[in-house]
């Protein structure tokens, strides 16, 4: 039988144990682990904080979805909500979906806007509706 600081260092260095634990976790909060290109980015995703309402207020949260490109993005730290997009998951190296700016754009230059930061632009373009109606 393990001890307590035997199971812990166990814990720490076996990634099967702590991944298969995160998955648990986002289950319970009612999401599945499996609609996500991994199960750090699904564990980040997920997480609420309680005394934050905007994630990008949080010191504990890192990354952040940006369902309107289907983007990833590493938050800054610098109190001025700066992000970086990240194109893998930092902890497995895992390939993030590519982002959907461009044809964001794209279809929304066919649509007659040619400056979508100060046009009323379509509901569906302010999510990530539009590009969820294309599969």
């Amino acid at each position: 039988m393990l001890s307590w600081e035997g199971w812990t260092e166990h814990f720490q260095a076996c990634r099967e144990c702590s991944d298969w634990t995160l998955y648990q976790q986002i289950r319970a909060r009612g999401f599945d682990p499996d609609e996500y290109a991994c199960v750090h980015i699904a564990n980040q995703i997920t997480w609420r904080c309680e005394t934050h309402a905007d994630p990008r207020d949080c010191p504990d949260v890192l990354i952040i979805h940006n369902e309107r490109f289907d983007e990833y993005e590493l938050l800054g730290r610098y109190g001025d909500h700066s992000v970086t997009t990240i194109q893998y998951c930092p902890w497995c190296g895992v390939k993030l979906p590519e982002s959907m700016r461009e044809q964001w754009v794209e279809r929304l230059e066919a649509l007659g806007f040619d400056d979508p930061a100060t046009q009323e632009i379509p509901e569906e373009y302010k999510t990530g509706a539009w590009y969820r109606k294309m599969t």
